[in-house]
């Protein structure tokens, strides 16, 4: 009896530490993301090039087929993140974390846009391409999203 019920909480506690680490559908991509059409773009930061991110991103995210308005009420979903730009001597570095959510504060998506490094002198600006790499990042998920079915909650 005693051995019985050791397995069982074994087996249990194996399951229960797997459940932690496997990824479900919504995880991967939040269907709802697929509702999303009219978009504000908020706060970036306090970077100093943070505001111009911000209008940067704006305009990347109107390229794909968002709707930016100019205020949250007016937003089925609203965009904030950090920006984090770094100089060094003959290249620079930016980074940026950004999440999407409802009016309400539910959280639709987010990722983390790593750093490239770029040199100072070539016609490539990263604050300008981390915006690209967003506005093509959610575009990508938003059309994925579209393949996972709504769940009635």
């Amino acid at each position: 009896m005693l051995s019985m019920f050791a397995l069982l909480l074994a087996a249990n506690l194996n399951l229960t530490y797997l459940a932690c680490f496997v990824p479900t559908p919504q995880d991967l991509s939040e269907p709802r993301l697929h509702q999303v059409h009219t978009i504000h773009v908020g706060n970036m930061g306090d970077d100093d090039e943070a505001d111009r991110f911000r209008l940067l991103l704006e305009e990347q995210v109107a390229r794909k087929g968002f709707v930016v308005v100019n205020s949250p009420d007016k937003a089925d979903a609203i965009l904030t993140g950090a920006l984090s730009v770094r100089v060094h001597r003959s290249s620079s570095t930016a980074r940026v974390y950004v999440t999407l959510h409802t009016p309400k504060g539910e959280r639709l998506w987010g990722r983390d846009f790593g750093s490239k490094i770029t040199n100072l002198f070539s016609l490539s600006e990263p604050v300008k391409l981390r915006a690209q790499d967003v506005a093509n990042g959610l575009k990508q998920d938003w059309d994925k999203s579209a393949k996972f079915p709504l769940r009635k909650d």
